[in-house]
């Protein structure tokens, strides 16, 4: 949809975040079981791009990425998602699931555990995450 080139902001085994220049943040997850160190890193970075870029808007591209360990979901629900709201405005998620049920299922427990103005919206392609990112 969008042609302008993404700019790569960090890399690891588990994922790529990329800031997209229609005004968003990506992140591209590998298919990789990657330590828990490894994904807080990934959305720390997520964060700091965030706040660089001036936006509260986020596709998350799961591709067959496996689940995220329970630890890290409740991480992400108690700790770093109020944070992102608090601090760089976070307010939608689009989420391009991948092929695995269980982190397709992953996915959707962190989106429902949240309270308060996060919009989610779950999508088979990018173009149609990002036509409701930017909608």
């Amino acid at each position: 949809m969008n042609s302008s080139p993404a700019l790569r902001y960090f890399h690891n085994r588990a994922a790529t975040v990329l800031y997209v220049p229609a005004g968003y943040i990506r992140l591209d997850w590998q298919p990789a079981t990657a330590a828990v160190a490894e994904l807080r890193a990934v959305y720390e970075h997520t964060l700091q791009a965030m706040l660089h870029h001036k936006t509260g808007l986020l596709m998350t591209v799961h591709n067959n990425r496996p689940p995220i360990p329970q630890d890290v979901q409740q991480w992400l629900v108690a700790e770093w998602v109020p944070r992102a709201m608090a601090t760089a405005g976070y307010r939608r998620c689009a989420v391009v699931e991948g092929g695995n049920p269980l982190s397709r299922l992953a996915a959707r427990s962190i989106g429902s555990s949240l309270q308060g103005p996060l919009a989610f919206g779950y999508y088979d392609t990018t173009d149609a995450a990002e036509a409701w990112l930017l909608s």
